[in-house]
This record gives C-alpha cells, sequence and structure tokens, in this order.
C-alpha cells in the first residue's frame, strides 16, 4: 500500500506532508504512487474537507463534542481518506492507495500503483477494507503518535502555526516516518 500524509492548518493550508509505503509484511516503506497519482493526491485530499467539515460541525456526540479521529471518511476511485481533527482546528488526512490486488483489480500478475500491505488490513478475503477493526486501530495509532510529535512541535516558540508556517523539521518527519513504520 501506498500513503500520502498532509497536515493542513486552520486556514486549510498545507503544513507539513509525506509519502510513504506500507513497511508491513515485507514492504520497503517506499510509495509506488505513479506521477500521475502524486499529483492528484493533493486534490483528493482537499475535496474531503468538505465531509470533514460536515463531521466537525454537524450534530455534536453524546459527549457533547465532535471526536478527533474521524476514521475512514472518504473514498475517491480506489483511494481511501481518513482524518484526525486536532483542537485548534488542524487536521491530519492520510490518503490511503492499496495494491490493485488486494482491490480485487488484477488477476494476479498485475503491479500497478502501491506496494502491498498487511494481511489485517485485508479482511481475510484479499479485499483492502478500510473499515476493518485492524485497519481502524492501525491508522488511529498512526495518528496518536503523529499527534503527539505535533504537539511537541507547535510548543517550540520558534514555530507559529497561526501563521501558517510549514514544518520543516526533520525530527518530526522522523518521528511520522517512525509511526508508519510502527502501524502502517
Amino acid at each position: 500500500m501506498s500513503y500520502h500524509f498532509t497536515i493542513l492548518g486552520p486556514l486549510d493550508n498545507p503544513l507539513f506532508t509525506h509519502e510513504f509505503g506500507t513497511s508491513r509484511s515485507g514492504g520497503d516503506g517506499v510509495s509506488r504512487f505513479t506521477t500521475a497519482e502524486r499529483a492528484l493526491n493533493p486534490f483528493i485530499l482537499h475535496s474531503a474537507l468538505d465531509i470533514v467539515e460536515e463531521v466537525q460541525w454537524g450534530p455534536s456526540t453524546s459527549s457533547g463534542s465532535a471526536p478527533m479521529y474521524l476514521k475512514h471518511i472518504d473514498k475517491y476511485q480506489n483511494n481511501f481518506i481518513s482524518c484526525w481533527i486536532t483542537g485548534g482546528n488542524v487536521k491530519f488526512l492520510l490518503l490511503t492507495r492499496p495494491r490493485d490486488e488486494a482491490l480485487g483489480l488484477t488477476s494476479g500478475g498485475g503491479q500497478r500503483g502501491s506496494l502491498a500491505g498487511g494481511r489485517g488490513a485485508l479482511g481475510g478475503q484479499g479485499v483492502y477494507n478500510p473499515t476493518s477493526p485492524a485497519t481502524e486501530e492501525a491508522v488511529k495509532n498512526f495518528f496518536v503518535d503523529v499527534y503527539e510529535g505535533w504537539v511537541k512541535t507547535i510548543m517550540n516558540p520558534f514555530y507559529a502555526v497561526g501563521n501558517g508556517d510549514v514544518v520543516k523539521s526533520p525530527v518530526f518527519r522522523a518521528r511520522v516516518a517512525q509511526a508508519a513504520k510502527k502501524y502502517l
């Protein structure tokens, strides 16, 4: 599987972007997006913002507020989008592109798009299921680790989230890569 992770600021401006592939089940951690897919990914993620805002500003849950982890929120062609919203209205969006075999699109020999993913995400039948408990738990754990790193990054007095500063910290990028390797 290939992943495109983006952090969007309160004004929906990109603050951080990172692409990676799965490291589970023999994966090498390299994304397998084609050039056309790579160019389209930011547009797919921005198109999901309408759904994010519906959930964020829609009817509250029983606790009186919307949850931070919104789970799987959108699908575009063979891409699945998950979201996490921070208290400061910063959105973490994860676009997942499963390999074609996991979607049942090729007859075994075709290799296109993305790398093989973990068996837990395939739901036992060889078909990727973004709503399976194993997949949702892995994505949630990834978001929790990234959120912890995010909070530590924005506590830096030289970084101002409200100004739309892009995160260039190699330490933060390494934490995102480490969380991706650990959970995805």
